[in-house]
């Protein structure tokens, strides 16, 4: 049997830790919620190139993307109950990322349907908002131990000695 990925949607998303703040994008739909920076990844994109697009799109930063923080995986059929059963299979990669000098998280002119700001929440008080997917928790043990994954991308690699093969 053939096992075909191409029903997940790739999420790359931006985990952004300043001043003891994370950085969330607010949404105003059936009452407010908050998401970390992010979106699908585009095809014959990178997910490198996917998690600074979106970056930029949802709150007009630049970044510098570091290691693969978490993996979250939504499946619909196999889920916590918050969500509907029909929604869309995805794998989000959490990337820690920092903003490049001068880069001034902001509202893009023309936002995301129902997107309301772009926040710092301190993290102390990232247990008073609603965060989608609720990942507080796992993204609070990551920043107290910074233990990450290290994505191995193909073009970065030693091209194959086909003579040895």
């Amino acid at each position: 049997m053939r096992c075909h990925l191409s029903h997940i949607r790739v999420r790359p998303t931006a985990l952004i830790i300043k001043d003891n703040s994370i950085l969330l994008i607010e949404y105003e739909d059936n009452g407010v919620h908050y998401n970390l920076p992010g979106g699908g990844a585009e095809p014959g994109e990178t997910i490198i190139d996917a998690v600074k697009r979106e970056a930029f799109e949802e709150a007009c930063i630049d970044i510098d993307v570091g290691p693969l923080a978490l993996i979250y995986e939504f499946a619909p059929h196999k889920q916590s109950g918050d969500y509907e059963v029909n929604g869309k299979h995805s794998l989000h990669l959490i990337f820690e990322c920092t903003l490049k000098d001068g880069s001034i998280p902001q509202l893009p002119q023309v936002p995301d349907p129902h997107q309301s700001a772009v926040k710092w929440i301190p993290l102390e008080q990232l247990d008073s908002v609603l965060l989608i997917p609720n990942i507080k928790d796992q993204l609070k043990a990551y920043i107290d131990k910074r233990m990450n994954v290290e994505l191995i991308e193909d073009f970065k690699l030693k091209p194959l000695d086909k003579n040895k093969m």
